[in-house]
């Protein structure tokens, strides 16, 4: 494949349906990467009824963010347990300025700092258009019109601010996230080089 061989670590942005886990997944096969979800774990905590799902669901049923401290930690644990062997891919993490500074420190220790933040540009009409499509399809229960308009407003609130800090640290690249999925993969393999 195109980029095995080399570690690429990588954060890709965006709100709730924008594309981030596609394209997180399509970058995962062509690289050879992790693909690190912290939505997907956690739903995979609760789904198994772990202690962390029992924390989290709570949050994730009104559509905020599960406490920096559980996500942080959940993913130390990805990322300690991943070690040198792979790059990865953060998909939907870090989504509060303090989850960024964590990670910061995290990968500073690990040596292994952030290659390319890339950021999925979508319009709040088109999101909430795919996330009301997403929760008929796959019956997701954090995809109801209110935690979808929830889930935008924390987005924009929260997470936001997280791009101003990385951007100052980080290369990162901001792509039009309404372009047909090949089309943002073309970019982003562009942009990683």
């Amino acid at each position: 494949m195109g980029g095995q061989g080399l570690r690429r670590r990588l954060i890709i942005f965006g709100a709730p349906g924008s594309g981030k886990g596609t394209q997180a997944e399509l970058l995962r096969e062509r690289y050879d990467l992790d693909h690190i979800a912290p939505g997907d774990m956690l739903r995979q905590h609760r789904a198994a009824g772990t202690e962390l799902g029992h924390l989290a669901s709570d949050y994730m049923a009104a559509g905020k963010l599960v406490p920096d401290e559980l996500i942080v930690n959940m993913i130390r644990h990805r990322l300690e347990e991943n070690g040198e062997l792979r790059g990865f891919v953060l998909d939907g993490f870090p989504r509060t300025v303090a989850q960024a500074r964590a990670l910061q420190e995290l990968l500073e220790k690990m040596d292994a700092p952030v290659d390319l933040v890339a950021v999925l540009e979508v319009p709040e009409e088109e999101l909430v258009t795919r996330l009301s499509r997403r929760a008929t399809e796959e019956r997701r229960e954090d995809d109801t019109p209110e935690i979808i308009k929830e889930r935008l407003r924390v987005y924009r609130e929260q997470t936001e601010p997280v791009l101003e800090y990385l951007g100052n640290l980080v290369p990162t690249v901001r792509v039009d996230g309404c372009a047909s999925v090949e089309e943002v993969n073309r970019t982003l393999v562009q942009a990683i080089g």
